[in-house]
């Protein structure tokens, strides 16, 4: 499979993730995942060149769209990691996220992102700004936009493992827990790389978008099991919500 291809499989993973949610959403029930799915479908697809060179011309050809990424993402895993350690009951990842130094984490990446995005020349519509990649300026914005989502994944690893080893668990939930778990490994190894300035290549489109999948993959799985359980008269996952 290309890279491409990738992308638009990714793509038509999180709208399909989205669309399964939506009954739900009438009953009032999972608007957190279904908000993250929908954002993540923004995103995902604004990586994509036809979509992003429409939308950023009708944004007015200076790259706001790749801004809107970033911010879609943040929320993304705002959203992710709120609904991650409730569903998971992990305190400490709780602390992590939501007690003070994540939200500074959240704040300073927000804040830089802004101001390296203002301080570059993108004076064109570029995807992935791959036609500004010699300024200092996009480089750091570059690297700050990983700072947020590779903070909330590693923190949310454990507690998708914790799920895994579960022998309490239904086994899609298990299931579940593992592609999520490797979908946050992934996001996180990909930062770690980044950030290290290790050259990824092709990778630099595999690792994330694989991640995307996986996380998606992991969302759905848990939505079945929930679905299960009710038939069941079983306890859903919060998640699932």
């Amino acid at each position: 499979m290309s890279v491409v291809a990738l992308q638009w499989v990714a793509l038509a993973a999180c709208l399909l993730g989205a669309a399964t949610r939506l009954p739900d959403i009438h009953r009032g029930r999972g608007r957190g995942v279904f908000t993250a799915l929908v954002l993540l479908s923004v995103a995902v697809g604004l990586s994509l060149r036809p979509i992003y060179l429409a939308v950023d011309q009708l944004l007015g050809g200076v790259n706001l769209a790749n801004l809107v990424i970033r911010m879609a993402l943040y929320a993304v895993f705002v959203l992710l990691g709120l609904r991650m350690v409730a569903a998971f009951d992990a305190p400490r990842a709780r602390k992590f996220i939501l007690g003070p130094l994540g939200i500074a984490v959240l704040v300073a990446t927000v804040g830089a992102t802004v101001y390296f995005f203002v301080q570059s020349d993108l004076s064109y519509s570029s995807t992935g700004l791959g036609a500004f990649e010699d300024q200092e300026a996009v480089q750091h914005y570059s690297e700050v936009g990983r700072l947020y989502p590779g903070y909330v994944a590693a923190c949310l690893v454990g507690p998708s493992l914790a799920s895994v080893v579960n022998s309490g668990a239904r086994f899609l939930h298990r299931l579940a827990g593992a592609f999520l778990a490797l979908g946050f490994g992934t996001v996180t190894l990909f930062a770690a790389l980044r950030l290290l300035g290790v050259e990824l290549a092709a990778w630099n489109i595999i690792l994330p978008f694989s991640a995307i999948l996986c996380v998606v993959l992991g969302l759905c799985l848990i939505w079945l099991s929930r679905r299960r359980a009710a038939h069941s008269g079983g306890r859903s996952n919060l998640l699932a919500q």
